[in-house]
């Protein structure tokens, strides 16, 4: 999910600003524009898609 031009992953909360290597993707997850990052990829491909919080999730974890 993107908030104020940063990346966060659906998955995990990684914030892109705090590791410059980080390659996100953007997928479509329950009808929602998402982001994963790569190294969540593999639990959601070998695990299934619960794993992955909506954007309203994200965004009121991040916001606290």
């Amino acid at each position: 999910m993107k908030i104020d031009d940063k990346e966060y992953c659906n998955v995990c909360l990684k914030e892109s600003n705090k590791d410059e290597s980080t390659v996100y993707m953007r997928a479509v997850c329950r009808g929602e524009d998402i982001h994963i990052c790569t190294s969540c990829v593999p639990h959601v491909i070998h695990g299934s898609g619960e794993i992955v919080k909506s954007n309203q999730e994200v965004e009121k974890e991040v916001r606290g």
